[in-house]
């Protein structure tokens, strides 16, 4: 009797399945599903495992609060829940096997003795470990996110450093082709003046030996007339009349040793363009140092003039009309100018700065143990400065007392100052397209060396590395 009643209960199932099924082939619209027991569409919220029936919010206050009503959000794929093989609905999980299963699965050989629990705790479990899981790949994309924007930093670092690289070199390379340009007319009008001395010098010799060769055919022709003649006495008077300028056998070429011919070799300008070539080679090398940073540095209030007004950075200083009351210090400039607190260390550095259009301003370095006060205590003023000078829109080299005005018209207010200590060379460079180089001192550097500035009325000078 169990026996059938139990076959009739799989059978009704069966046909509620299958009326749900062809209900929801008719009445389906779009992806809508509908209650089983509302004659018109009404869009059923949950679906009952046990009695596979899709209801609405109505018929959902109306339904059997009972354990054995499952009740999950609505589907069409309800075959999904159920076992294929006993036809009920799947109420546990076999963590040994890794599957859903239903009670008689969980009685039957297959999976006696198993670890089961049932699904809702087995799910807990589950989203437990996920929420744990999902808390640590939030992290990991967070770190993630993170190394994203460190790099698409980099990338753009990278652009910018390129950027620079680029322009640096592209200016670098106008100013060896400008220079090239500058030392090819330099060769050229070289070769053109050492060729007018030596054809002036080769002409003035053909006049001479034009000269030599008229008086000696006026001679031959003398000789010539005296040997034709065929009187003894005539012969011997006219010898005597003439011997000084004829010597007969005693006759000797003395005049060809004196004359000297310059040679073609004489017409050389090798030392011209291998000075110019190493000239442009310097300044590319004294110019660029490939991958170094520039050296930074801050002025040294210690150091500076009270006559002197620096930024709150202390990379700016400017000339100041009125005390600026600094902290009295043995180190102090009389007068307006400072030096660097950091020293510049054996090996290369560069740095850049820039000038007033007004007013006149001295960059350079120095060593610490300059004078302070006095006139020798100016930058360029003694042995122990070197320094490039902007006054009057012109520019000149200072050092040791020792001016030297330079050629060029200042085109632009920035300066870049390199030092090789290996080299033993100081370069100033003006930042113009192209970089031009303006001067270079050659010394040995037998103390620490400090970035040294001096500014007169109405200029200032900034640090801009």
């Amino acid at each position: 009797m169990a026996a059938a009643d139990e076959e009739l209960s799989a059978l009704q199932r069966k046909k509620n399945l299958s009326n749900i099924v062809e209900r929801l082939q008719l009445e389906k619209r779009d992806n809508g599903i509908f209650c089983s027991y509302c004659d018109s569409s009404v869009p059923a919220i949950k679906c009952c495992l046990h009695c596979e029936a899709f209801v609405c919010s109505k018929h959902l206050r109306m339904h059997s609060k009972s354990e054995k009503h499952i009740l999950v959000d609505p589907t069409i794929q309800l075959g999904e829940r159920k076992c294929s093989v006993h036809d009920e609905v799947f109420k546990y999980y076999c963590y040994e096997d890794y599957t859903c299963i239903c009670v008689s699965c969980w009685v039957s050989e297959e999976h006696r003795g198993h670890w089961v629990e049932l699904l809702n705790e087995a799910s807990a479990k589950k989203k437990k470990n996920l929420k744990s899981l999902l808390g640590k790949m939030s992290s990991e994309r967070e770190d993630t996110e993170r190394e994203v924007q460190r790099l698409q930093e980099q990338r753009r670092e990278v652009r910018e450093k390129a950027a620079g690289e680029t322009k640096q070199v592209t200016a670098m390379f106008r100013g060896i082709r400008d220079q090239l340009e500058a030392l090819e007319k330099k060769v050229l009008s070289e070769i053109s003046r050492q060729k007018e001395e030596l054809s002036l010098k080769l002409l003035d010799l053909i006049q001479q030996m034009e000269i030599k060769k008229a008086e000696l055919s006026k001679k031959i022709h003398h000789i010539a007339e005296v040997c034709n003649m065929t009187d003894p006495l005539s012969v011997l008077q006219e010898w005597e009349s003439d011997g000084a300028d004829f010597c007969g056998d005693e006759w000797e070429d003395n005049e060809s040793d004196d004359i000297v011919v310059p040679a073609v070799k004489h017409l050389d300008v090798n030392v011209t363009l291998f000075t110019g070539l190493v000239e442009i080679v310097t300044s590319v090398q004294g110019c660029w140092f490939p991958g170094q940073e520039a050296t930074d540095m801050l002025l040294d209030i210690n150091t500076a003039s009270s006559q002197l007004s620096l930024s709150d950075d202390w990379r700016s200083l400017s000339h100041s009309c009125t005390d600026q009351c600094y902290p009295q210090s043995p180190e102090e400039f009389q007068y307006p100018q400072a030096l660097s607190t950091n020293t510049f260390t054996p090996g290369r550095h560069y740095w850049d700065v820039e000038g007033s259009e007004s007013g006149s301003w001295k960059v350079g370095v120095a060593y610490f143990s300059v004078e302070r006060e006095g006139v020798l205590s100016w930058i360029g003023e003694n042995n122990k400065s070197w320094c490039l000078y902007k006054w009057d829109n012109k520019y000149s080299v200072m050092y040791d007392r020792k001016e030297t005005k330079l050629p060029h018209v200042p085109s632009c207010r920035k300066i870049r100052i390199t030092l090789d200590h290996e080299a033993r060379r100081l370069s100033f460079y003006e930042l113009s397209e192209p970089i031009r180089p303006l001067h270079s001192f050659t010394a040995d550097f037998t103390e620490p060396l400090h970035a040294a500035f001096w500014v007169g009325w109405d200029a200032w000078v900034r640090i801009i590395s």
